[in-house]
């Protein structure tokens, strides 16, 4: 039995949906290059006091949308985000302080283990914060990264808010270019990072 023609037009669709798929690149706009940044390990040196026999956890920041992504953000007016095009955190930015603030920790020595909130290591303290500023913004022209942290310190068997602090660190940065403001961003979180570990020291030496 001799089956109908297929119809000209449809003859011709399998060739010209090869053909698209082949230039399929040029139907789509084109993504621009991808940098990835993340926070320097922690300038903070050695302490000289004597390490005390306690653990510290460190959660995860909370954060609202869009501080609980991976962009790096920019507050061009009060109240309204924009993000560096073709840049991007390494991490979501909480994780990413996070580990900068454990790191720190680590590297003052005053307590004897730091972890964070997916270690299941016993603990005695937690530190649990949210995330209230992670941005740049521009102050007489010039841009300013700022960094806010509230802060709260429980005692890990009662969990007992042992002290609380709002934290916040400004850096002006040394120019325009995308990575002078990461730099500011490295100096601000180094500067949140230095207060923290002395308040929290100091509070679970009265504690």
């Amino acid at each position: 039995m001799n089956l109908p023609a297929m119809p000209r037009r449809a003859r011709a669709l399998p060739g010209l949906l090869m053909a698209l798929l082949l230039a399929g690149c040029s139907l789509l706009p084109e993504q621009e290059p991808l940098r990835l940044f993340t926070l320097p390990e922690p300038s903070i040196l050695s302490s000289h006091e004597v390490t005390r026999d306690l653990t510290l956890r460190v959660d995860t920041p909370s954060a609202g949308s869009p501080l609980d992504g991976p962009r790096l953000l920019v507050m061009p007016s009060p109240g309204e985000f924009q993000a560096y095009a073709g840049a991007r955190w390494s991490d979501d930015a909480p994780r990413l302080l996070r580990d900068h603030l454990i790191a720190a920790f680590r590297n003052d020595g005053r307590l004897a283990a730091v972890v964070d909130d997916a270690s299941r290591a016993r603990s005695d303290a937690t530190l649990v914060s949210h995330l209230g500023a992670f941005h740049s913004r521009y102050r007489e022209g010039a841009p300013e990264m700022v960094l806010r942290l509230e802060v709260q310190l429980l005692d890990e068997a009662s969990r007992e808010v042992l002290a609380s602090r709002r934290l916040e660190a400004v850096v002006a940065s040394d120019g325009d270019s995308l990575n002078a403001v990461v730099a500011a961003f490295a100096r601000a979180a180094d500067r949140l990072a230095f207060e923290l570990v002395d308040w929290t020291v100091a509070q679970l030496a009265t504690s």
